[in-house]
């Protein structure tokens, strides 16, 4: 599921009342630009466009070719997809995105347009957001260092409001994301599990920061300028409670 959210310089209204018009605009440029390079199979490289620029959010190409279900079946191959989605963005008509543990997708790229990512690592969620006062500290950033900034693209992982609300307010250190900082509010378990992990310094009102938290492998936390690693057995005693530090709206508005 892909959310947009974007400032008031950007209205819904009006690019909806645009988006047809563009459309048209941009399979004229694309069916020319093909003409131009010589491609092969035309007419179905359009098909392909038609169905990727109604749908505004980020498309893998197993989801692609859903949409192309009722499409002949040569239009559905998953190589010739992957050839034309490639063809789309060398023509600056789709951006492709590789987030992190995430299947590649595609999405629209508008002329003109920019936004940033909030990645959700529990659900996968994408949500897209436009900030003018971040886009214009970051173009005074690189002017100060003397820098001629041409792109750029921002990821931010986290951990979305749907899943922060679905989650325990107490849960096992196991059930934690990478990157998420937590407090350590109860160490369950015999005496002698409670006994090695106070060895480790680790004991009830501790901040800790998930360093990573990989099924396969131990936990690796940070205990202030320490790191130290955790089988699943420990770490499933260990039972925190969600503590990053966020400023609140009153904050973030002054």
């Amino acid at each position: 599921m892909i959310k947009r959210f974007f400032g008031s310089g950007r209205g819904d209204k009006k690019k909806a009342a645009q988006v047809t018009q563009d459309h048209a605009r941009e399979r004229e440029q694309f069916s020319k630009l093909l003409a131009a390079i010589h491609a092969t199979r035309i007419q179905d490289r359009m098909a392909v466009l038609d169905r990727f620029l109604g749908v505004e959010h980020h498309l893998t190409l197993s989801g692609l070719a859903g949409l192309m279900l009722d499409c002949d079946p040569a239009l559905q191959d998953i190589r010739f997809l992957r050839d034309t989605m490639e063809m789309f963005c060398q023509c600056g008509f789709a951006r492709k995105r590789t987030f992190e543990a995430q299947e590649t997708t595609y999405e629209h790229q508008h002329l003109g347009d920019h936004h940033d990512h909030f990645i959700c690592t529990s659900c996968g969620k994408i949500q897209e957001f436009h900030n003018s006062r971040l886009e214009h500290l970051q173009m005074e950033i690189a002017a100060g260092l003397g820098f001629h900034a041409l792109q750029h693209k921002m990821e931010i992982y986290g951990i979305c409001a749907d899943c922060l609300s679905r989650r325990e307010t107490n849960l096992p250190l196991t059930l934690t994301a990478m990157g998420e900082k937590v407090r350590i509010v109860e160490i369950r378990g015999e005496g002698s599990m409670v006994g090695r992990l106070a060895s480790m310094g680790l004991r009830k009102g501790l901040m800790l920061e998930v360093i990573n938290n990989n099924p396969a492998g131990p936990i690796i936390v940070a205990m202030q300028e320490v790191r130290l690693a955790l089988d699943s057995e420990m770490a499933e005693a260990i039972i925190v409670t969600h503590a990053c530090s966020h400023p609140s709206n009153s904050e973030t508005e002054g």
